[in-house]
């Protein structure tokens, strides 16, 4: 059951502070900000006014109830922007930029410039003793009118019920057909409150990409899909958990290419117009397959159904970046900075993109600035360093290399040994502590000029298929080995076997 209007309506929800996430949301507010203004501060394109086109951003669901339901808010937002990217002639942007605004002031007009949207749909949600009211409302950003609003009660085991509705008022104010299609893909979509449960649960623990809490989320989602194993985004969202786990840890990138493509398989067999899945599958196909053309495909599959889709966007200027194509992963990267203005995924590769055309200094300002919003992230840690051999700063080099192997766990004197007596002892002791990624040791090794080490790393980092071992081809740091005939004998053997599988 719902009430709606249309227009005029100034009367926004009250926004309430979640004691259980405040610290997580102030450190992440912070992070955007910064990280928009060090994007804005190198592209004076990004300031440029929102398109007059239905481009709209659904930001996080405000909980009124007494207890903390962030996790089902979170994941009802994410079904209510699926189901409003699927509606032809709509764009949804910042469905990864949009997190910045939970629990802070959700001015429109504010939030149409920083994400570049016409519209933002915002809402308080109250679920209890089995019920779901949800008050949402859709603001042109413009000029601050309330275009639509809407009441939706219902039983929480029919909250799609209340997600279908949402997505058929916001068509209609923007003037709009949902069709037949969409609701098809939308009905494909209802599943019972259980798996929806598990499967947010899932997406909160995968949004802090911690190694333990993506090893909890597939567990999560893995319940969810045994509570209904006709639910696409959590087969969708339990391949994209394998896919992000061997970057965080030392996860068989072997589980990745069987479980995880399989997961991403069954999704689309279910929804074959999932665009996360064709850009999950995407992913999981050019990073542990080095299948370019398969993945290639797959992600502009998705940015064909969804063009908002920044991740799937970012995912396509990597591969062009491995790939060598770096005009295109240019263009990629540029279009879903535009999507996603707040995106850290996207900001790193932009940083390595100025690495790759010898703009060190860059890559170093947009890199440090990333350190900042992630401190205790190991593999941005390797890249500041790796960047600072590189430039051939050697004190804060030093500094970063003992930041690095600290994060790792190992001796921080180590850096200071690779300066003093001797970069190949050094190496092979961190190597024995830490055990870091053999991409890694490969590059360090290189610059280190001990070329049987390096080569040693790059045998096992193909065969283990270290998605780090992507970066052979083309960063600067493994140039030394890409001059070495017998580096050429194995990346070609590599990029040979991949070809035979596709």
């Amino acid at each position: 059951m719902s009430d709606t209007s249309v227009a005029g309506d100034t009367e926004g929800p009250t926004r309430r502070t979640r004691g259980t996430v405040a610290l997580i949301i102030a450190t992440v507010t912070v992070a955007a900000v910064v990280m928009l203004i060090v994007r804005r501060s190198s592209d004076p394109s990004a300031a440029s006014p929102p398109p007059p086109q239905p481009i709209i951003a659904v930001l996080p669901l405000i909980d009124l109830a007494a207890g903390s339901d962030d996790y089902f808010n979170d994941g009802l937002a994410a079904e209510i922007a699926a189901g409003l990217a699927a509606v032809p002639g709509l764009e949804v942007r910042g469905r990864v930029s949009a997190g910045a605004y939970r629990d802070v002031n959700r001015d429109a007009g504010a939030v149409g410039a920083e994400l570049g949207v016409s519209g933002v749909l915002d809402a308080t949600v109250r679920r209890a003793a089995g019920q779901l009211r949800i008050a949402v409302r859709l603001v042109d950003t413009r000029s601050g009118r309330v275009v639509w609003t809407a009441v939706q009660d219902t039983a929480v085991a029919a909250w799609f019920a209340a997600r279908d509705e949402i997505v058929e008022g916001v068509a209609r104010a923007l003037g709009l057909e949902v069709g037949d299609v969409v609701r098809r893909r939308l009905e494909r979509r209802r599943v019972g409150v259980d798996a929806l449960d598990l499967y947010a649960l899932g997406r909160f623990g995968w949004a802090e990409h911690e190694s333990g809490d993506l090893l909890e989320a597939v567990a999560f989602y893995q319940l969810a899909i045994e509570a209904d194993s006709t639910f696409a985004a959590a087969w969708t969202a339990l391949a994209e958990a394998y896919s992000l786990l061997p970057r965080f840890t030392r996860f068989p990138a072997e589980d990745v290419r069987e479980g995880g493509a399989a997961a991403a398989r069954t999704a689309l067999r279910l929804d074959p117009d999932a665009a996360d899945a064709h850009a999950v599958l995407g992913e999981i196909l050019y990073l542990y397959e080095r299948d370019f053309s398969g993945g290639r495909s797959h992600l502009r599959r998705a940015i064909e159904l969804d063009p908002g889709n920044g991740e799937a966007l970012a995912r396509l200027c990597e591969l062009e970046m491995y790939d060598g194509r770096l005009a295109e992963a240019e263009d990629a990267c540029r279009r879903g900075a535009n999507m996603e203005p707040l995106s850290y995924r996207i900001s790193w590769l932009q940083a390595d993109l100025l690495k790759l055309k010898g703009d060190l200094e860059g890559a170093l300002l947009s890199l440090d600035s990333l350190r900042f919003l992630s401190p205790g992230y190991a593999p941005l840690a390797a890249d500041v360093a790796f960047t600072r051999l590189l430039a051939g700063d050697s004190t804060r080099a030093a500094d970063d290399l003992a930041y690095w192997i600290g994060l790792l766990g190992g001796d921080e004197t180590l850096a200071t040994q690779w300066f003093t007596s001797g970069r190949s002892g050094a190496l092979r002791q961190l190597a024995e502590d830490v055990d870091p990624a053999p991409s890694d040791v490969a590059a360090l090794a290189a610059l280190a000029g001990d070329a049987p080490m390096a080569l040693a790393a790059v045998r096992a980092a193909l065969r283990d298929r270290d998605p780090g071992s992507l970066r052979f081809g083309v960063f600067p740091e493994y140039e030394a080995l890409r001059e070495q005939n017998a580096f050429r004998i194995l990346w070609e053997a590599a990029l040979r076997e991949s070809e035979s599988v596709e």
